[in-house]
């Protein structure tokens, strides 16, 4: 770097500016939380669970979250209203909504979409920066929250010594035998569906979030290098391969963290570390990284992710009425840094996939 382009640099970091590829934008860069949050059979396992879901919506403050296992919708308007004002939501239009979406912006009429494992809507999220002089900005936001089909969990194939070959665990990630959807079929139902591929065209225009409950681990997790921490196996799990790979979304903790061995940000369970299927709490239960948020954006940096289960101590099963925290999941916050200077960067970058 020549000494002028030094002193150009330093003057543009001083003065709230960036320089990419040799343009100088302005720099408004503004804080995005995102959390996933399931709130097993909507908080009906502890104690005031309906109250306690809100409470730890508050404490994270995030400005989006995409919650799951939502039973009925008298909890889901239950939850909002313990929130108050400005929060507001919608959820899955079904009997059973399991899926939904709280935010305190203003959601964009019309917008709301689902297929069968997910619901999605367009957020208008106002932001705040650090620069005090700078007026609030909004960005609009479309974010999903999905919960995948929960027979069949793949980690249990995996630790029974009986199961010899990929193509046994393979076979419970698509239901094989069962009248029910799984979740290879959750997520090819996601990827077709219009809303949900249009997302992905407009994504460097309106940021794409995706936060959910897999109910199976990432591919990127089971590795040659970790497979003594999954039963002896590396496996390329479908469901996060799958909508990774086809929708070039990205895993904002894996990002953030891209080795599994050290950092392997396990989100099941906070209460089910031993099997609750008899043998007196004695038979372990595998634990895994299924709770995720993943995006597209160019205009979007995860800064910080991390796994959360309150700051109370978490009894785990079976005398976990009285928890302070109301899931068996860890709930995921990742933070995300918005640059809005870099919208004419890619403005011609948006149709990336092909379908």
């Amino acid at each position: 770097m020549r000494p002028e382009q030094l002193l150009a640099t330093v003057l543009c970091c001083a003065i709230g500016l960036v320089v990419v590829e040799g343009k100088v934008l302005q720099n408004t860069a503004a804080n995005i939380r995102i959390l996933t949050f399931n709130i097993w059979n909507s908080g009906q396992n502890v104690q005031d669970g309906l109250l306690k879901i809100a409470k730890h919506i508050k404490l994270v403050d995030p400005d989006i979250v995409a919650l799951q296992e939502v039973e009925d919708k008298t909890h889901f308007d239950s939850i909002v209203t313990s929130l108050g004002a400005p929060w507001k939501g919608v959820y899955h239009d079904s009997s059973y909504p399991d899926t939904g979406i709280i935010t305190k912006h203003d959601i964009v009429d019309g917008t709301q979409a689902q297929a069968y494992a997910a619901v999605g809507a367009k957020v208008k999220v106002t932001l705040k920066t650090n620069d005090a002089f700078s007026k609030p900005n909004t960005v609009i936001v479309n974010f999903w929250s999905l919960h995948l089909d929960w027979r069949s969990y793949g980690p249990y194939a995996a630790c029974n010594k009986l199961v010899t070959d990929a193509s046994q665990i393979m076979a419970g990630e698509m239901n094989l035998g069962v009248d029910a959807a799984g979740r290879v079929q959750n997520v090819r139902d996601i990827l077709s569906n219009s809303a949900f591929k249009q997302a992905i065209l407009n994504s460097n225009r309106e940021p794409l979030i995706v936060g959910g409950d897999f109910n199976a681990p990432s591919h990127l997790d089971w590795t040659e290098a970790t497979k003594n921490d999954h039963c002896g196996w590396e496996f390329p799990w479908p469901s996060t391969k799958l909508i990774i790979e086809e929708s070039g979304l990205q895993d904002s903790f894996r990002e953030l963290y891209p080795n599994p061995e050290t950092d392997p940000g396990v989100t099941w369970s906070t209460v089910q570390t031993f099997t609750d299927q008899g043998w007196g709490w004695t038979v372990p239960e595998p634990q895994d990284r299924i709770d995720m948020i993943l995006y597209r954006s160019k205009r979007l940096i995860p800064r910080r992710s991390y796994t959360y289960k309150g700051t109370e101590p978490v009894h785990r099963k079976p005398n976990h009425f009285q928890n302070d925290y109301p899931s068996d999941h860890y709930a995921v916050v990742t933070d995300f840094e918005y640059i809005d200077g870099a919208q004419n960067m890619y403005e011609n970058d948006d149709n990336l996939i092909d379908y």
